[in-house]
């Protein structure tokens, strides 16, 4: 572990919010929490949106977006590294760029995890309403109410609950590998047919590979929260620089495998957008029982976004409430030892509003939220990496590609119609809570330069 020296010391772990709570998260916990944050519907539906856009060469928008996530990993295990004991990367950004960029980051990071868990209830509510005989509001409120109860519980059951999520989404991710490997190797499949049988490998041109790197990086993006819910383990700084190590490069094994297969074993034109490719391929070649099985992995990969979503949430929100950025009632008290209970409320009542707001005003409230979250998302994670840059660290050259393809997913947007408009909503609401953070805070010089030492 390195030390600072020559700067003032920012808040240590024992002061930081997620230290109140129970450290009952185990590194089994972290792991699978690491890597179930990112294996939700964006992988299980969302992937063939990105085939759609870009055919065969859709596996170097996999390989982008894991390279870039691989990159902002790095930064976060750096910055534990050189700033061990400061709290979430939140807390980190707030000391290295200084209290207008945490504000920023905080408010925008739980915006878009609130919109996700809106998203997430609403899915999951459809799914289970043909089996449920309940109104579909009603349906919504209970998946709600659960998956807050588990947050309300105890820091260990949302820990257990997310690791069986987790696993359940890893294996069937691994055996889905398995059967497709099984399939190519034991079946006579035109797999040359199926990547170049329909305009070739680049249907839409080169170029097109760009268009889809923004739903492959949204649905890669949920690493971060391994760095929240390390803090409420045993080890909370050794914890981080091991999962970072390792998650991204897990991840991108898992996406580019799978995907890979599905451009292998089926006709990328029958890919259908907001269907399952991979609910097609088993379908295709007949495995028994295959509808029945996804759909389960689908909504377990819903909750267990559900689950990581609150706690993320609640977490990121108490802690702007002990640093002034949040309504002091959402904060810890120096006596509690149990999860933030008034955080959880309060995002659970937003994600409530969300979903109301999905059904009353689908085209103005809901489909604003909708857009402006993948701006956001890039946002956060440029703070991330300029964090990291700030410490004027060695083989800064990462932060700076990090930067270099993070600037050319905003570039994708901007150059394409379906998502310019996200782009230029996501650069509003960001003006808004920009200069909201500004009449809060001012415009407040950081902390010194961090002087990097091993």
């Amino acid at each position: 572990m390195t030390r600072l020296s020559g700067v003032k010391q920012p808040a240590t772990l024992s002061s930081s919010p997620a230290s109140k709570c129970q450290s009952g998260l185990k590194q089994r916990h972290i792991t699978m929490i690491s890597l179930g944050g990112t294996m939700g519907a964006g992988l299980f539906i969302g992937s063939a949106g990105a085939i759609a856009t870009a055919g065969p060469i859709v596996i170097l928008s996999y390989i982008f977006g894991g390279i870039l996530v691989l990159l902002v990993n790095l930064m976060l295990r750096d910055m534990a590294m050189q700033m061990p004991g400061t709290g979430s990367f939140i807390f980190q950004i707030r000391h290295s760029l200084g209290p207008l960029a945490g504000f920023v980051a905080g408010w925008i990071y739980w915006v878009v995890w609130v919109t996700t868990l809106g998203i997430e209830v609403i899915g999951s509510a459809s799914l289970l309403h043909p089996y449920i005989p309940l109104p579909y509001a009603v349906t919504e409120l209970l998946v709600l109410a659960v998956m807050t109860g588990v947050n309300l519980m105890s820091v260990r059951s949302y820990g257990e609950f997310e690791c069986w999520f987790a696993m359940i989404k890893v294996v069937a991710i691994v055996l889905f590998i398995i059967i497709g490997a099984l399939l190519l190797t034991g079946r006579t499949i035109p797999v040359a047919a199926n990547l170049t049988g329909y305009n070739g490998l680049m249907p839409h041109g080169f170029m097109a590979f760009l268009a889809a790197v923004p739903t492959v990086v949204f649905s890669m993006t949920g690493t971060e929260i391994a760095t929240i819910a390390a803090l409420e383990s045993d080890d909370p700084d050794g914890n981080i620089i091991r999962i970072m190590r390792t998650v991204a490069i897990r991840l991108l094994v898992f996406y580019v495998a799978s995907v890979g297969l599905v451009l292998c074993l089926v006709p990328w034109i029958t890919v259908v957008p907001g269907q399952s490719p991979f609910l097609l391929v088993l379908q295709n070649y007949g495995i028994p029982g295959a509808a029945t099985i996804m759909g389960a992995v689908i909504l377990i990969a819903m909750l267990s976004t559900l689950n990581s979503g609150i706690y993320s949430a609640s977490r990121v929100l108490s802690g702007m409430a002990l640093g002034g950025d949040a309504p002091a009632l959402l904060g810890y008290k120096k006596t509690e030892t149990h999860p933030p209970h008034r955080a959880i409320l309060a995002c659970a009542a937003a994600t409530l509003v969300v979903s109301v707001s999905a059904v009353l005003t689908p085209g103005i409230v809901f489909s604003f939220l909708i857009a402006m979250t993948g701006a956001f998302i890039i946002c956060y994670n440029i703070l991330i990496v300029c964090a990291r840059l700030k410490m004027a660290c060695p083989d800064a050259w990462k932060g700076w590609l990090a930067l270099i393809l993070l600037s050319g997913v905003l570039l994708s947007m901007l150059l394409q119609p379906s998502t310019r408009h996200e782009l230029l909503t996501g650069f509003a609401a960001l003006a808004f809570i920009t200069l909201s953070g500004w009449f809060k805070t001012g415009w407040k010089r950081p902390s010194r330069p961090l002087k990097w030492q091993r």
